[in-house]
Order: structure tokens, then sequence, then C-alpha cells
């Protein structure tokens, strides 16, 4: 249901509709007014906060759903969009969904009620988290961001996944490694199911994929249990985050394995967990700015459905390669 339908069925252009439910009636009559909320109660149209602050350009302060704040990754995501929307005097509004599509649902529903001018959301999950966003976005201004949900028409920014796991997979080729193991986690999330996806198409001989419980250390550290004790031949691991590549490398020189002799290593993120490991982890680099500039870029045009914005990784190499 789109502001397009209130004002169709109220026989009011959509500009006299939006003046109306923006709370700007100057020269609207009254009687067409009456109509427009009228049309409003019929078609069970929300108005919501985030979408009358935009129409009346207060743009003050923008919410960002994500999944997993403990995750380094969307930490430092966070922490791009608070300091390019402090410089542009705006707040932000972070809200933790805790990687559930139920969370997620609850919070997203109550948004009408929270004073954000736009809403900037990591999907929980690609089939589930769709119809949440779907509805949010039919009233308001919605970016995804780093992930996307099935069957929403709101723009996105990404990383391009499928080019970041060619460029991966290429460079520990190009070491001499050939039996890669892809350490994923079992989750419905965009990014996850194009990695994984990318991956199965370049694997060779030798080459699989360990799909682990969730994106954390823990994670990392039960995939090396698993490694240790596969008697396949690998000589290369992919995670797919960092905080589970730091939980692999721990827990292998903990079993008296050398990265990168024994096993190299090389992750997805590109966070401060990526330089600070000892050796450094290769990966791909952070791209949260470019995603911040992106997604404020599509806010501002109003890109609608019509933004799909998808960054080119690059590649970082360390000592975890060789």
């Amino acid at each position: 249901m789109s502001l397009k339908d209130v004002a169709a069925r109220a026989g009011v252009s959509v500009t006299t509709a939006s003046r109306v439910l923006s709370g700007v009636q100057r020269n609207v009559d009254p009687e067409m007014a009456e109509r427009v909320r009228a049309a409003c109660e019929v078609l069970g149209y929300k108005v919501n906060a985030a979408a009358r602050a935009l129409r009346v350009q207060s743009m003050d302060a923008v919410a960002l759903v994500v999944p997993a704040i403990a995750n380094a990754y969307f930490a430092e995501l966070v922490s791009a969009y608070s300091r390019r929307l402090g410089h542009l005097g705006k707040r932000l509004v972070t809200i933790d969904t805790d990687e559930s599509p139920e969370i997620e649902r609850r919070q997203l529903g109550g948004m009408d009620r929270v004073l954000v001018d736009a809403v900037l959301v990591v999907p929980a999950a690609y089939e589930r988290s769709g119809a949440a966003i779907a509805e949010l976005a039919r009233s308001g201004r919605v970016v995804q961001v780093d992930r996307r949900a099935r069957g929403v028409e709101a723009p996105s920014v990404r990383l391009d996944n499928a080019a970041g796991v060619r460029l991966l997979v290429e460079h520990l080729r190009s070491r001499g490694r050939h039996g890669i193991l892809l350490v994923d986690a079992q989750e419905d999330s965009s990014s996850s199911i194009e990695r994984t996806a990318a991956f199965r198409a370049l694997a060779g001989p030798g080459d699989r994929v360990l799909e682990m419980p969730s994106f954390t250390v823990a994670s990392g550290i039960e995939a090396a249990g698993h490694l240790l004790a596969d008697p396949r031949r690998t000589d290369a691991v992919i995670c797919t985050a960092d905080v589970v590549a730091v939980g692999l490398l721990t827990a292998l020189q903990h079993a008296g394995k050398r990265v990168p002799d024994d096993y190299a290593i090389a992750t997805f993120d590109g966070t401060f967990l990526s330089e600070t490991a000892a050796p450094g982890l290769t990966t791909l680099g952070s791209v949260a700015d470019g995603m911040v500039e992106a997604s404020l870029t599509l806010l501002e045009s109003g890109a609608g459905d019509a933004g799909d914005v998808v960054l080119a990784p690059e590649l970082v190499v360390r000592g975890s390669t060789g």
C-alpha cells in the first residue's frame, strides 16, 4: 500500500495527500483532507514518524538496525555511520536484532513510534526478514545495507560477494594452495548465500564448505576442531567473517599448527581483528565507509526501489597466507 493508492482513493493528487499526512495543510481544502484521512482508514495505510519527518525535511536522526553489534564487523559499521552522521549534525539510533527475524519484526513494527527520518537495515535473514522490511519500506524511507531480503522494494548497498570469493580463491591458488575449506555460518543471510554459491562455482577437487552455527569466535574454534579431525587434505581456509578467522587461527596455534606453513587463512570483513591477529590475516578491505556514503546518498536522492549499489572488493595481503 502506497501514498499513491491513498491519493487515488481520495480523488486528490499525491502532493495533496502528502501535505495532509505530513501535517502541512495550508491551502488544503478541509473536505479533501478528510477524504485523505478516510482513505487511509479504509486502506489501512499507516503514516510513520520517519516518513513524516522526511516530508518536512527535518533529517535529524537515522536508525541503523544490525544483526549483532557484538560482531566486530557490525560494530565498525555502527561506528562509521555514527561518525559520518555526527559530521552532518545528525544522530544515530542503533537497534540490535540478535540475528533474530522475530526480534527484527517486532523492532521494525514499532518504528512508526520512533522519531527518526529514515531506517538503514541489515536484514537478519534473506527469506524471513522480507515481510517486515517490505512493510516498513512502503511507509517510510528504507535502505538495506550489507545484506538484502527477498521481496523488498527498497534500495540496497552491499559488497560484491562473488567477486570477493573469487579474489580470495585466486590468491590462495597463486600461493600453491589447492585444498581450500570455506567456513561459513548456518544462517539465512544473503551474504552467506552469495558467498557459498560463488565458492561452490569455483571449487576444485578437494575444496569444500563447512557451515558453523554462527559468526562468532566460538564457531572458529569449533571449525578448527573439525579441520584437524578431517583426514582430507586441506592447506587453506577462507572464513566469511573476521571473528570466525580469529577463533580458527587461535585454535590451530594452540594445537601446534603453523600459519601459514600448515594452513593459510584468508577472511572477509577487514576489521581491526584482521590487523591485530598474529600473523596478520589476509582479508578483503573494509567497505564500511563506502557503504555509509552510498546509503546516505540513496536516502538523500530518494532512489526508491531503483537504487542498488554494489561495491567492489579489494584484497589486502598479510602474513596468514605466506
